[in-house]
């Protein structure tokens, strides 16, 4: 084997050794997100389309019960009159968009089965998606493994911590862990310290999920 060969063959090595299987979660929390926003924009013109022919269905809060409602065509006395060919464009946007969220819940099943292999303890406290988004916004289980609870605890709300380092503003409570039920369902004068416990509890079970694959 010549140099250049060798040289390859360590690179290769290299890389491999350097790269882990939580790059999966990362890109598929990606494609989750790209698809949540797709869905939000499509959804919206979808509103605006239908309620030019019936106003008040098109208001309905519920995504998946609005998409029924498109699909029975109903028309509403104070609505637009509009071609078959109108309501068929509708239709087939209404029926894209439900594809979309059939691939985007498949591809949450997804995260969730790998995240439970990755990092079992994480998913089980923060949940597959907000595990995820640590993971993403860490850089690495093994990054996120090295941050303290108090770090942990407002990743993602970087720019309002730099706004409150700046200006003086009032610093954020939180960043991605937001979401977690033990937070929304918290009364608003305990969400700090219910963030905070949450931030503590993320901060051991990650370095027990990445100390485990090193052993």
């Amino acid at each position: 084997m010549d140099l250049r060969e060798l040289n390859i063959k360590l690179t290769k090595e290299s890389l491999k050794k350097e790269t882990s299987r939580d790059i999966l979660i990362i890109q598929t929390i990606h494609t989750i997100d790209e698809l949540i926003n797709i869905i939000n924009m499509l959804t919206a013109n979808l509103r605006e389309r239908y309620g030019y022919y019936a106003p008040r269905i098109s208001k309905t809060a519920d995504q998946d019960k609005l998409l029924e409602e498109i699909e029975g065509k109903t028309k509403e006395d104070i609505g637009m009159d509009l071609t078959q060919n109108d309501l068929d464009s509708i239709l087939k946007l209404s029926r894209e968009i439900k594809k979309l969220i059939e691939l985007k819940n498949l591809q949450e099943d997804y995260i969730e089965e790998l995240t439970k292999e990755l990092c079992p303890k994480l998913a089980e406290v923060a949940t597959p998606l907000i595990a995820s988004r640590l993971i993403d916004h860490a850089g690495s289980l093994k990054h996120l493994a090295e941050l303290p609870s108090s770090t942990v605890q407002v990743l993602g709300a970087e720019k309002a911590l730099f706004r409150h380092l700046k200006t003086g503003s009032k610093a954020p409570k939180f960043g991605i862990i937001f979401t977690h039920t033990n937070i929304t369902n918290a009364a608003q004068e305990q969400k700090g310290k219910a963030a905070r416990k949450l931030a503590s509890e993320i901060s051991k079970v990650v370095k027990i999920d990445f100390f485990r694959h090193r052993n």
